[in-house]
């Protein structure tokens, strides 16, 4: 049975945002400038994957692991912080999960950030992913909940939990 990595990171959830794009003045080969067009990430999104890397990196060197490889199945759940406008009663039901945060930013950006600032310390490259489980919810503490497995893994799990 193949290794499983699960980890809770204490950061606030960042979304993947827009790509910027950049413009900088190029010497051509002529002799004159041109302006070049470039594409790049904003600030805040950059420094949460630095920040994540940063603390898988950090969880890798004390729990010694080598990022998986193969057909993955992950398993993540963020937690964000509920609105402030919300009233005591709807703000205690956000947090025991009967109220779900359903407005943006979307889940599916929230993935993909997470998953390219684990790439290469959790899993060798996140098109080895083959099963997404994630969840978006309401809770008092920031955080993200992260755990990856070979599928075959949670193939066996599944099939031994159904056979009782």
């Amino acid at each position: 049975m193949a290794e499983t990595i699960k980890i809770e990171f204490d950061i606030k959830p960042q979304q993947q945002e827009r790509p910027r794009i950049g413009v900088k003045k190029v010497l051509s080969k002529a002799g004159y400038y041109k302006n070049k067009k470039y594409l790049y990430d904003p600030l805040k999104t950059v420094n949460y994957k630095k920040k994540l890397a940063y603390l898988a990196n950090l969880e890798k060197s004390v729990n010694y692991f080598e990022p998986l490889s193969g057909a993955l199945a992950l398993n993540v759940t963020f937690y964000i912080l509920p609105p402030k406008s919300l009233s005591k009663v709807k703000h205690a039901m956000a947090i025991i999960g009967e109220l779900l945060p359903f407005k943006k930013p979307d889940l599916s950006n929230y993935i993909k950030s997470t998953e390219d600032a684990l790439n290469g310390i959790l899993w060798k490259d996140d098109a080895m992913l083959c099963d997404i489980n994630a969840k978006k919810r309401f809770s008092d503490e920031e955080r993200i909940v992260i755990e990856v497995c070979s599928y075959a893994d949670k193939m066996d799990r599944f099939y031994a939990s159904s056979t009782v």
